[in-house]
């Protein structure tokens, strides 16, 4: 597909957004809500992890694509919780994008979370982006998540988790710890370094009441995944 299709097709897809619940361990409600976009091509459900890979190739296309996305995220959010939004630092480069994110971001800070993502990134440049834009977050006094740690191939920075207020655990450690029971010892020194330094911890990949179980014995503040599928919404 050359780049004259891709740009098609993006343009034109139907576009809806899976709002996927995060809950409270501690009181088993709903806390809030991280949007996950979906993208429909002649009738067939796309990846969003390829379109991204791809986007990151053409940055105008990236930054109008998710101008609508996270616009539309918004507008069809009426439920009066926490609003996690996924952010990849790579449309916040251009004077014209950090003109808009700061006009978009600013207003809606009270109600949302900005989820630190690398989306399938192959530039090096990236992790300095991903600082920069961390920092601007911080200095906005808007809220920001460190989004999965610990998944495979993702990059790790102390400087990102200091300015983040929530960190989350990517689902491969709960993968982990159901291969080799051991693999717990590490989570829950992970749980404990994020609690002694204030943040909040939110765990993904709960896909059984086991699964559950575990997070509530381990202390962590929040959970996400499978197994809360009945309390997901798609608009």
């Amino acid at each position: 597909m050359n780049k004259y299709e891709f740009k098609y097709l993006i343009i034109n897809a139907k576009y809806k957004t899976k709002y996927e619940v995060i809950i409270d361990i501690n009181n088993n409600e709903i806390y809030g809500y991280e949007a996950l976009s979906t993208f429909e091509i002649d009738k067939e459900i796309i990846n969003t992890e390829e379109i991204f890979r791809q986007l990151h190739h053409n940055n105008e296309l990236f930054f109008d694509l998710e101008k609508r996305n996270k616009q539309l995220q918004i507008k069809n959010f009426e439920f009066h919780k926490k609003l996690f939004l996924n952010f990849d630092a790579d449309i916040f480069i251009t004077e014209e994008q950090k003109e808009f994110w700061e006009n978009f971001l600013t207003n809606n800070r009270k109600d949302i979370v900005v989820e630190i993502t690398e989306n399938g990134s192959d530039d090096e440049s990236s992790s300095k982006s991903m600082r920069d834009f961390s920092f601007w977050l911080k200095q906005m006094n808007i809220n920001a998540a460190l989004d999965d740690f610990g998944q495979e191939g993702s990059m790790f920075s102390f400087f990102i988790m200091n300015n983040s207020q929530y960190i989350k655990i990517d689902k491969s450690f709960i993968k982990q710890i159901r291969a080799n029971k051991n693999y717990i010892h590490y989570l829950k020194g992970l749980l404990l370094t994020i609690q002694v330094n204030n943040k909040k911890s939110i765990i993904e990949g709960i896909e059984t009441k086991e699964d559950l179980e575990l997070a509530k014995k381990l202390g962590c503040d929040y959970v996400q995944g499978y197994y809360f599928k009945d309390y997901n919404i798609i608009r």
